[in-house]
């Protein structure tokens, strides 16, 4: 039984990718033996032929997806993030600290009998138990309500803000290219605990005054956990649901680019307004399940390779 792939890399965005021609591509896929699939005469493949195609040197990381403000698009960007770098030979985990559990719902994931970080913390369940894979290259530690306790289960248990998931994460860190953290919309224990364990933040931005309000109470959190314990956390602010048609994303950006802490922070690559990230997650699918050009496609592709510093990198073959 020929393997079905869920999510997709196109022959035309490997060769953009690698600097090489669509039959140079064509050529590597059949001489390796790697295992694609042909639709409307495109050619496509997923995460395991992109591992040994690409053979990406990945530096490891831990990315935490935060900022105080709901609505931002910030799990849409975590789950469409994931599975990009997957498809780029990554091995990703993603954790879901929300209550909610909106990256486990964009995963079409049931968590009622999986381990959740609570569990993890609070009755020393191994973390290995609590992984899940989603995808070929893309794994899960699912959320649900019960993580509404984690900052009481931190604060009143003394666990050490700068270890309790470092420590959790430490036994897993080196099964994987990246871990991602997708975090409430909110300040506390948790949200601070997760920064700590991270190589970096992102927090989306959304063109509208309350985001950059919660922008500056994130950005103010981060320095002083940095100042407290004494380590750099490194904030990367990405313009998400950006509209040039409208005067308030173009205020919002002059805004950010005139800023003299914001300016240095600010990603190159910005996500558009488009309604095919809802969409597919509303039908339990990815904006990588089609074979479609889109804008978003293209857009998280730049944010992928940015933030995993993946432009300029050449397969050796």
């Amino acid at each position: 039984m020929t393997e079905v792939i869920d999510v997709k890399m196109t022959t035309p965005e490997a060769a953009d990718f690698l600097g090489i021609t669509i039959q140079h591509v064509h050529k590597l896929l059949k001489t390796k033996g790697l295992h694609y699939q042909k639709s409307q005469n495109r050619i496509f493949f997923g995460h395991e032929a992109a591992k040994s195609l690409f053979n990406t040197p990945f530096k490891r990381k831990i990315i935490t997806f935060q900022i105080v403000k709901g609505g931002t698009g910030k799990t849409s960007l975590a789950h469409s993030f994931a599975i990009r770098a997957s498809l780029y030979g990554a091995k990703v985990l993603c954790v879901d600290l929300d209550q909610q559990g909106n990256l486990t719902s964009a995963f079409n994931f049931n968590p009622d009998k999986t381990p959740v970080i609570v569990d993890i913390i609070n009755e020393g369940i191994n973390v290995r138990d609590a992984i899940i894979n989603i995808y070929p290259g893309v794994d899960l530690i699912p959320s649900r309500i019960e993580n509404a306790v984690l900052d009481n289960i931190i604060m009143l248990n003394k666990h050490p803000l700068d270890r309790v998931y470092s420590n959790i994460l430490e036994k897993i860190k080196t099964d994987y290219d990246l871990i991602i953290i997708d975090c409430p919309p909110a300040l506390g224990q948790s949200v601070a605990a997760a920064t700590l364990a991270s190589d970096c933040v992102i927090a989306p931005l959304t063109p509208e005054q309350f985001s950059l309000s919660g922008l500056k109470i994130t950005h103010d959190e981060l320095s002083g956990l940095s100042r407290k314990y004494g380590k750099k956390i490194d904030l990367k602010i990405v313009l998400n649901k950006f509209d040039n048609r409208t005067a308030l994303s173009s205020e919002v950006l002059t805004t950010l680019l005139s800023h003299d802490i914001y300016k240095n922070m600010l990603s190159k690559s910005f996500i558009r307004s488009c309604q095919e990230f809802p969409n597919t997650i509303y039908t339990g699918s990815t904006i990588f399940s089609t074979l479609k050009n889109s804008s978003a496609k293209e857009d998280i592709d730049l944010f992928t390779r940015e933030i995993l510093e993946l432009n300029g990198i050449r397969t050796t073959n």
